[in-house]
C-alpha cells in the first residue's frame, strides 16, 4: 500500500524582534584554566526542529495512502523516485499484498487525500484484495462506496491502476472529488508509466484534467496502445480543468 499526502507548508519565520535579557559575564577563571567549548548549536537546532516541527505532526495524522493488493504493478517505487525530483508535496505510506484490513485500517486511520489502488481487479468491477493465505479477497463496488461514503474524512481522489476499475470508479464518483479507472484490462508496464506520470503532473500542480492528459500522452510517447483504457470521472460539481490538489 502507498500513499501520498499533502504536506502543509512549514510556518514563515517570525520577522518581529525580542527583547532579551542581558547575559550575565562569566567569572574569571584563574590562570592557567581554559572555559570548556560550547556544544554545537547546529546539532541542538536540529533536534528541537524535528521534535517540535507542526507540519511533521499534521502528517502523523493524514497520510494519503495507496494500496498495492497482488504485484508491485502501479510503479509505487518508480513514483516515488520521479517525485523525489520535485518539491515533495506527496508523503507515501505503502502496504504490498492488502487485504481487507488493511483496506480498513488506511481509511479510518490514516484519512487519506489521495486513496491509490495498484493490483488486480474482476471483470464485474470488484477490487481483489489479498487473503492471509495468498487468496483473492474480491470486495464488490457497492461495499467500496458504502465504505468510504460512511467516513467523515474521504480521500480527494481515487486512482484505480487495476483491470476493469471503471465499474468501480463509476459507483465512487458520487462520494470523493475524482476518481480515475480503468477500461479493460491493463499491461503491467503501462499502469506504472500512467501513474508515474499523474502524480509527477499533479505534484507540479498541473490541473487535473491536465495530469490525466499528460499521464495519456505519456502512454503513446512509450509506444504503449493502452492510451484509451484511463478513465477519469468526476463529481458533478467538479471541474477538472480548474481542479487541483495543492
Amino acid at each position: 500500500m502507498h500513499a501520498f499526502v499533502q504536506r502543509p507548508a512549514a510556518p514563515g519565520p517570525d520577522r518581529r524582534r525580542a527583547v532579551r535579557p542581558a547575559r550575565a559575564r562569566a567569572p574569571a577563571l584563574p590562570p592557567g584554566h581554559r572555559q570548556a567549548p560550547p556544544p554545537l548549536p547546529g546539532r541542538r537546532r536540529e533536534h528541537h526542529r524535528r521534535r517540535f516541527d507542526p507540519s511533521a505532526h499534521r502528517l502523523r495524522r493524514r497520510e494519503p495512502a495507496d494500496l498495492a493488493p497482488a504485484a508491485p504493478r502501479g510503479g509505487g517505487q518508480s513514483i516515488e523516485d520521479k517525485l523525489r525530483g520535485t518539491a515533495a508535496r506527496f508523503h507515501f505510506r505503502s502496504t504490498w499484498g492488502a487485504g481487507p484490513d488493511d483496506l480498513l485500517d488506511t481509511l479510518v486511520d490514516a484519512s487519506p487525500d489521495i486513496l491509490h489502488f495498484a493490483g488486480h481487479g474482476g471483470t464485474n468491477g470488484a477490487l481483489l484484495l489479498q487473503t492471509a493465505d495468498g487468496g483473492a479477497h474480491p470486495v464488490a463496488p457497492a461495499a467500496l462506496a458504502k465504505l468510504i461514503a460512511a467516513r467523515p474524512w474521504r480521500p480527494r481522489l481515487v486512482v484505480l491502476n487495476c483491470c476493469y476499475s471503471a465499474i468501480l470508479a463509476n459507483a465512487l464518483r458520487p462520494h470523493v472529488d475524482a476518481v480515475v479507472g480503468m477500461r479493460g484490462e491493463v499491461p503491467d508496464e503501462a499502469a506504472r508509466q500512467f501513474a508515474v506520470q499523474l502524480y509527477r503532473a499533479l505534484a507540479q500542480r498541473d490541473s487535473l484534467a491536465t495530469a490525466f492528459d499528460t499521464a495519456r500522452a505519456a502512454l503513446m510517447v512509450h509506444n504503449l496502445a493502452a492510451d484509451h483504457l484511463p478513465q477519469l470521472t468526476v463529481r458533478s460539481d467538479v471541474d477538472p480543468h480548474r481542479y487541483r490538489l495543492f
